[in-house]
């Protein structure tokens, strides 16, 4: 509690925008169990699942096995060596922790969270993988990856709730068919740090996009297809070099910078320098951008924006250029929601936003923040700017909640002389690659996994506050 009490005068301090009332809801969830019993009736129903039941006794349901692999992880913690940081503090040993068999099988490396939010996906370092339903409280699926490498991504598929495909560190891919086993679907290359993946709205593609150290990773973006036979083709690649505008910035794509058009006839990746769009039926490239304020970005979300905004003009790409032309691509102020007939040819006009015509007039940094996720809506985010002590989620252009500082990201860097000690679970990001950092959530953002540093997530639900 001490933690906690310093944390909220830090907060208070920090900024006047923190009431006590705000504080107080957003840190008892994660108090626990006889604390909330206690006080819990008091607060906003914000609802925090674990694997443990900690906070508020709300379960993510695991198998016995499971549980056990993780009780021997955490007894055998205590023997691992000892790892100190420049300043003397103690750190966290991940050599001796992935080295340690039996501390290792008991680490969630990756997680998902069903479209619906009712149902997760914890893969473990052993190979295993769960889908737990945490509203009925129990668990719908088990298996074990051959060979028992473990997972690196996970995707819930086809709109269920008990179909997944996932990733192993070897490339591997593969997809949970009905029952407990495994269905092969091929390898791609894989490097040091995880790919990032985005699944389509209707749960049947899932694009995903290399993390490379250097400028190619628009020729590596591959498409799986999961309606059907399950299949992986790869993205046709930019013909020509493509020369970044800055490459001192970053070079690869972020999960917020990756993502479908509505129907998911076309796909899209951005980093700092470029932007691309696909067509999905033909892997085709059919327009390129050049990106001048990446941190001002956002995909097309499908509506009129609530605030002013630039459509960007592209380098490549005949059809988008002539319908681009025609907008002007000048400063445009919220305009009607597209109509619904042909969808995703009329996101194909504007499938990136620029928004800063209503950031740079603007200098105080939470108001940034707060345009971004008015633009973006009902999608949550944790600011990881250094003027927040403590992480605060953003919904909808709102802080909704302040979590604890264990589940700040952990930041990672990309260069190969920096790889020791380097974390291989939890919320990984890249050092200075963006202020923000998005988890995994359902497809309403109303529930979503946190890790931060720790071995195993947890799923908030905030569905009750933000109706």
């Amino acid at each position: 509690m001490k933690l906690v009490k310093e944390a909220v005068g830090s907060i208070l301090w920090r900024s006047s925008e923190f009431y006590p009332w705000h504080v107080y809801r957003s840190f008892l969830p994660f108090a626990s169990s006889s604390l909330y019993e206690l006080y819990g009736h008091l607060s906003d129903p914000v609802q925090v699942f674990s694997i443990s039941g900690e906070f508020s006794g709300s379960f993510i349901p695991l198998s016995e096995d499971v549980r056990n692999a993780q009780e021997v992880a955490e007894a055998k913690l205590s023997d691992l060596p000892k790892k100190f940081d420049n300043y003397g503090v103690q750190a966290t040993n991940y050599e001796a922790e992935f080295t340690e068999h039996d501390v290792r099988n008991g680490v969630v490396t990756c997680a998902a969270i069903s479209q619906d939010g009712s149902h997760v996906a914890l893969g473990f370092a052993s190979g295993i993988i769960e889908v737990a339903d945490i509203n009925h409280q129990r668990t719908i699926s088990r298996f074990q990856s051959d060979p028992p490498n473990h997972p690196v991504w996970i995707e819930f598929i086809l709109g269920g709730n008990a179909q997944i495909a996932t990733e192993d560190t070897d490339g591997n891919i593969s997809v949970l068919s009905h029952g407990t086993c495994l269905v092969p679907c091929g390898a791609l290359p894989s490097g040091h740090h995880p790919a990032i993946t985005v699944l389509s709205s209707n749960g049947c593609l899932i694009v995903r996009v290399p993390r490379t150290l250097d400028q190619n990773w628009y020729r590596n973006v591959a498409l799986l297809c999961v309606s059907g036979e399950p299949s992986i083709r790869l993205l046709t690649s930019p013909s020509a070099p493509f020369i970044p505008s800055d490459p001192g910035l970053s070079s690869t794509p972020l999960r917020h910078t990756v993502g479908f058009s509505p129907g998911g006839r076309y796909v899209g990746a951005y980093d700092a320098n470029c932007a691309f769009v696909w067509s999905t039926d033909t892997s085709e490239l059919v327009a390129q951008y050049r990106v001048q304020n990446p941190e001002f970005w956002i995909f097309n979300p499908g509506y009129g924006l609530p605030l002013s905004y630039l459509v960007p003009t592209p380098v490549f790409g005949d059809h988008a250029v002539h319908l681009t032309l025609e907008e002007g691509a000048t400063h445009v102020q919220s305009s009607k929601p597209d109509s619904t007939h042909n969808v995703d040819e009329s996101w194909l006009k504007r499938p990136f936003y620029d928004l800063s015509p209503s950031m740079k007039g603007n200098t105080q940094a939470e108001e940034h923040i707060k345009a971004y996720s008015s633009a973006i809506g009902r999608v949550p985010f944790l600011s990881t700017q250094s003027r927040f002590l403590i992480p605060p989620v953003f919904f909808n252009g709102q802080i909704e909640l302040i979590v604890e500082p264990k589940y700040d990201p952990v930041y990672t860097n990309t260069h190969p002389s920096s790889r020791e000690n380097e974390p291989w679970y939890g919320d990984l990001v890249y050092q200075d690659q963006s202020p923000y950092h998005f988890p995994r959530a359902s497809k309403d953002g109303t529930r979503f996994l946190l890790q931060g540093e720790l071995r195993t997530p947890v799923v908030v639900d905030i569905s009750q506050v933000v109706l």
